[in-house]
């Protein structure tokens, strides 16, 4: 990043610089100079249209505008910023919120209220003229590769492939076959993209032989094809092999911490922060009393002198308020005066990824303090009670869901019985309705089955003149020849 003129900038002042983005690694510690309340000057389009009359036409006009900064948020490629209006223009009114993106090769002039030692300090190590050296890793083990970029601020993960490769049975099997071509993927997905002019070391780390498999067929390769692979030729003095446990992220520190690797990447602030974090492990393992964590803890061991180095993140202090960020920058300030080692990781490298684990503030102090060690255990039986106290409203929440649960599903049993009943009675209804209809219809069943054996009757029967009946000899004789009935019974048989 580059600072346009000169400006003069003093700690718990207000001031104003003028910078330019060169490359996105340093938007992260732009990022965490900018913050809300402070003003930014830029330059932005608007689409205008002019019309004459008789067409309408559309260009896009530059023009300057002073946001009051209300919101800012980070991304890899840029800083989105929110804010109100400043400046008045014919195009965007005074305290109209507007939306800019300060990406690379952005020209901005930057105001601030207060400039404390973080800022300028972050500053000074954005636009410090000396290029620092790139290291460029890539991790495998058997089927998997991950491909790193390690800087002064982040740890970037450019790619990761991923191939089956059987086990080895012995000589030459589908284990080589599937390996080679593992092999080849690494070769020209991840080679192919380093730029080895800005690159001082490519580190190719991984357990077991893989590494010594790989590094055999990069140099057939080079043999086979030495024009394709003229530029990794001439770079091979750059390329170290080394063991590690994986072939992931994590591996990342194990690597770095090794002799070696510290001297071939000595000249760059990653090497620096390594060191620290080695030394802050190793007190760990063996003298966790001479560690402290926190703020509270930081305070303690400042107003006792017993720091011996303190360890910081940017991402911890961006989430300060105004006023707890002055008091610690002024401490740092004194600390620093006093030759006591004050490091600050990056949130987006894996140093102050682990830093951000033990809460962003942390350090290692001169002797033991046993003020810290009873604040730690009273942390812990806070966090005990307060882990119990969660519990205890988490079983109330069940208690109560149980409960509105039961209430509910006494509800739906409520329900479900009432819809029994109702269809039972409904049903006891339609049997009642369906039974009438059954009785009315076999009643009319029967009058027609009456009426058919009293027609069919008719019909073998004799009558008068008159229409009246003819009791014949014949009839009583065909019909009825062995029973005896008298007059009026078989007269009512007949009516029947």
């Amino acid at each position: 990043m580059r600072i346009i003129g000169k400006f003069t900038l003093q700690s718990g002042q207000p001031g104003t610089v003028q910078l330019i983005v060169d490359n996105t690694e340093e938007l992260w510690d732009l990022y965490n100079i900018i913050e809300k309340g402070d003003n930014i000057r830029l330059a932005t389009s608007r689409k205008v249209q002019h019309d004459t009359g008789s067409k309408v036409s559309s260009f896009k006009k530059t023009i300057t505008i002073t946001l009051k900064i209300e919101d800012v948020q980070f991304s890899p490629n840029s800083i989105n910023i929110k804010g109100k209006n400043m400046s008045e223009n014919e195009f965007i009114k005074i305290g109209q919120y507007q939306t800019e993106d300060i990406e690379v090769n952005t020209k901005f002039t930057l105001t601030k209220d207060y400039w404390d030692d973080i800022h300028l300090e972050t500053l000074k190590k954005l636009t410090d003229v000396r290029v620092m050296s790139e290291i460029v890793a890539i991790l495998m083990e058997a089927g998997v590769s991950n491909l790193f970029y390690i800087t002064s601020n982040q740890t970037i993960s450019k790619g990761k492939i991923t191939q089956s490769v059987p086990k080895k049975k012995g000589g030459f099997s589908k284990h080589d076959v599937k390996e080679n071509k593992f092999f080849n993927k690494i070769l020209n997905q991840f080679i192919k993209q380093i730029n080895f002019e800005n690159t001082k070391v490519l580190i190719i780390a991984g357990p077991g032989l893989i590494k010594e498999d790989f590094k055999k067929y990069l140099a057939k390769q080079i043999e086979t094809n030495p024009k394709e692979w003229d530029e990794l030729k001439n770079n091979t003095n750059k390329i170290i092999y080394t063991e590690s446990s994986s072939g992931f992220k994590h591996s990342l520190f194990e690597i770095l911490s090794k002799p070696n690797i510290k001297a071939l990447i000595k000249d760059t602030k990653c090497v620096d922060d390594v060191s620290v974090l080695e030394k802050f492990n190793e007190i760990k393992g063996l003298q966790p009393d001479k560690l402290f964590f926190g703020l509270k803890s930081f305070d303690i061991a400042y107003n006792n002198y017993a720091i011996d180095t303190l360890i910081i993140t940017d991402g911890y202090i961006r989430t300060l308020s105004a006023s707890v960020r002055k008091d610690l920058s002024e401490k740092i300030k004194d600390l620093k005066l006093n030759k006591i080692k004050v490091c600050q990781f990056s949130s987006l490298h894996f140093t102050g990824e682990t830093i951000d684990e033990f809460g962003g503030i942390c350090g290692i102090l001169k002797y033991v303090l046993e003020e810290i060690s009873e604040l730690g255990n009273e942390e812990k039986n806070d966090e005990k009670e307060e882990k119990k106290e969660k519990n205890m409203e988490k079983g109330n929440e069940n208690s109560k869901k149980l409960k509105n649960d039961d209430f509910k599903n006494n509800k739906k049993e409520d329900k479900k019985e009432d819809k029994k009943e109702d269809k039972k009675e409904e049903k006891g209804k339609n049997k009642k309705k369906n039974g009438k209809e059954n009785n009315k219809n076999k009643n009319i069943s029967q009058q027609g089955m009456a009426n058919k054996r009293k027609k069919n009757a008719y019909e073998d029967e004799d009558y008068d003149e008159e229409g009246d009946y003819d009791e014949d000899e014949d009839y009583y004789n065909e019909e009825y020849e062995d029973e005896e009935y008298d007059d009026d019974e078989q007269y009512y048989y007949k009516k029947k």
